[in-house]
């Protein structure tokens, strides 16, 4: 009897010497009123949330190689379970309810040109392009609801922008990572509005990834998900300056809102490290260019004299960003003045050699007009038919006053409205836009005068460096197998969160009647990613897709391959700007010579006492 009581004991000992302690971390995308458990085996444990959306806790059991993440309403209850099963490791990382741990690698697209500007700074880099991010406002309901209820309040008899902001404690979840930070939540952008899944900005009281002010565009126009990603990295692989991101998984108070992109918006900080590359750089005066077609008023950029109030009341010109320390809150002569002398020095040079075809002309204009930078922005336009963009209607666009190189350039944003076709728009010439490389966007003069480009197209030697610049990047950076290879990776990046994302706005429980809801499904996702197409349904769907994405690249790209098909593609001389410029130092590398370096030293030391 002693022998089988001594043969317990230690088998008991045995056995909680064999057990082990399992940890676990997950994120919620459910709301506040339900939490998250562990399953394995037979047994389902909780987890706990000290930092919502966050779960955590810590296991002890013999052995856990397989196991689930379940949703817990307050009782307990299972009411929905991962379909993926999952194997334990001992990797500590944040992991996503019914999302598989994945690492993706996304393809650059070919730069055909050297380097233009810093875009971005060691204090200010680029937003790994390869991971979604789990964000969580906790916002004043009061504020919240008021915002997300009524997206445009009337003033009088008039409908405008609802700006105010709802104050926020905001978490931010990535693999690795967990950020918090009060601050405020706001609509911005006023298409976006006409969408029930609104476009979100947030401003931060402690710096996300160097940065204090991001935004979360919505998509909510596209069924793939991909077409604002796709044009802002062809604007990045020519080096013109782009707000550039990644996705984000949103969720505010108990709204499920779903996909979205997380990227940086313009301002100070973003033009002083990816312009200039340092945050502490003297930052110049930015002015954001926006019009109304067909209607109008257009921003133009004629000289309308110097009085500063023909600028500012006008409503196409916004003085966006400037140095407060040098310049006085109310000076608005000093604000507005770059803008004006811009326009200025552009009218003097056109009324002096706008019928002048000598290099002296061109010479003139690049004193004050990074030309260069400018032609990159429209061959890119040129390949997407940007609608909403520079050329076509002057809008989405800063002109920014470069105080290191004392010239002006323009810098364009907002790509919802690029690789989709013309939309049937009634100032692009049907017959002949998809295979027009040159004049696409000036066809039709009847409802806004292209003033700038045409002027600027008169002159050969500019026309001749646009057509080399579109020739190398319609047969390097637009190349089919080059864009299906990018965004095929991201289609594995997102595709777990596709079905997720379109039904997450049809329960999106906001009382806002004014916004439009795309009911896409993932099937559109994946065809209209190709060559499927999208046919305009009211009762479904608000927006149709003419193209597929690869479809438009391979039809737009051999179109501009044929106009530029003549053109001397190794006469590849910067017509201005050819500045040497340096990549900001990569904090990947200097962890990689680190990890070197102390392998290299834990060897000779192993030496040493080997010897």
């Amino acid at each position: 009897m002693k022998i089988k009581r001594i043969a317990l004991f230690f088998s008991t000992i045995f056995a909680l010497g064999n057990a082990k302690n399992y940890n676990f971390k997950v994120v919620s995308l459910s709301g506040e009123n339900y939490s998250i458990g562990v399953k394995y085996g037979n047994e389902i444990k909780p987890l706990f949330s000290d930092n919502f959306p966050l779960f955590t806790g810590t296991i002890e059991a013999d052995n856990i190689d397989k196991y689930k993440y379940v949703v817990l309403d307050k009782s307990g209850v299972t009411i929905e379970e991962e379909n993926i099963e999952r194997t334990y490791s001992d990797e500590s990382i944040n992991e996503v309810f019914n999302r598989t741990n994945k690492k993706v690698e996304i393809p650059k697209l070919p730069e055909p040109f050297k380097r233009m500007f810093s875009m971005g700074s060691e204090k200010f880099k680029p937003f790994p392009n390869n991971v979604i991010y789990n964000v969580y406002a906790k916002c004043n309901e009061t504020d919240y609801e008021y915002i997300s209820n009524n997206a445009f309040i009337m003033d009088g008899d008039k409908k405008i922008r609802n700006d105010k902001h709802a104050n926020c404690t905001i978490t931010i979840i990535s693999p690795d990572n967990v950020y918090r930070s009060t601050g405020s939540a706001y609509i911005f952008g006023f298409g976006s509005r006409a969408y029930k899944k609104f476009s979100w900005g947030m401003k931060l009281d402690k710096k996300f990834l160097g940065r204090k002010t991001i935004k979360f565009r919505a998509m909510a126009s596209d069924p793939t998900l991909i077409r604002e990603k796709l044009t802002t990295e062809l604007y990045k692989s020519v080096y013109v300056p782009v707000q550039e991101g990644t996705y984000a998984r949103l969720i505010i108070n108990d709204d499920v809102y779903g996909l979205y992109t997380i990227m940086d918006s313009i301002n100070k900080r973003w033009y002083k490290s990816y312009i200039h590359g340092d945050t502490k750089s003297k930052v110049g005066f930015g002015y954001k260019l926006f019009s109304s077609p067909p209607a109008g008023p257009y921003s133009d950029l004629k000289y309308l004299g110097d009085d500063y109030t023909l600028y500012d009341d006008v409503g196409t010109y916004k003085l966006d960003v400037y140095d407060e320390d040098t310049i006085n809150i109310d000076d608005r002569v000093a604000q507005w003045k770059p803008l004006i002398e811009f326009t200025k020095m552009y009218d003097n040079w056109v009324k002096t050699y706008g019928n002048d075809n000598s290099d002296k002309a061109i010479d003139e204009l690049k004193k004050f007009l990074n030309i260069e930078n400018l032609l990159r922005l429209l061959a890119i336009e040129t390949l997407v038919v940007s609608l909403d963009g520079f050329w076509y209607v002057m809008s989405n666009t800063a002109i920014y006053q470069n105080p290191q190189r004392n010239n002006y350039q323009f810098l364009p944003f907002d790509f919802d409205e690029t690789l989709i076709g013309n939309k049937n728009d009634p100032l692009i010439d049907e017959e002949t836009y998809k295979t027009d490389c040159i004049t696409w966007a000036t066809k039709n003069e009847t409802s806004f005068e292209h003033y700038f480009t045409n002027n600027l197209f008169k002159h050969p030697q500019i026309k001749n460096r646009y057509d080399v610049i579109l020739g190398k990047i319609s047969r390097e950076t637009f190349a089919p197998d080059k864009v299906r290879a990018f965004i095929n990776s991201i289609a594995d990046l997102i595709r777990e969160d596709v079905q997720w994302n379109f039904d997450a706005i049809k329960t999106l429980d906001i009382d806002y009647e004014g916004g439009y809801i795309n009911r896409f499904t993932y099937e559109e996702f994946e065809k209209n990613r190709e060559y499927g197409h999208l046919d305009y349904q009211p009762d479904i769907r608000a927006n149709d897709a003419s193209f597929g994405v690869m479809e438009w690249v391979e039809m737009r790209g051999n179109s501009c391959k044929a106009y530029t098909s003549n053109v001397n593609l190794n006469d590849d001389k910067y017509i201005s700007d050819d500045y040497e410029v340096e990549v900001p130092f990569s904090s990947a590398s200097k962890n990689f010579i680190a990890k070197i370096t102390l392998v290299t030293a834990l060897s000779q030391l192993l030496i040493f006492f080997l010897i």
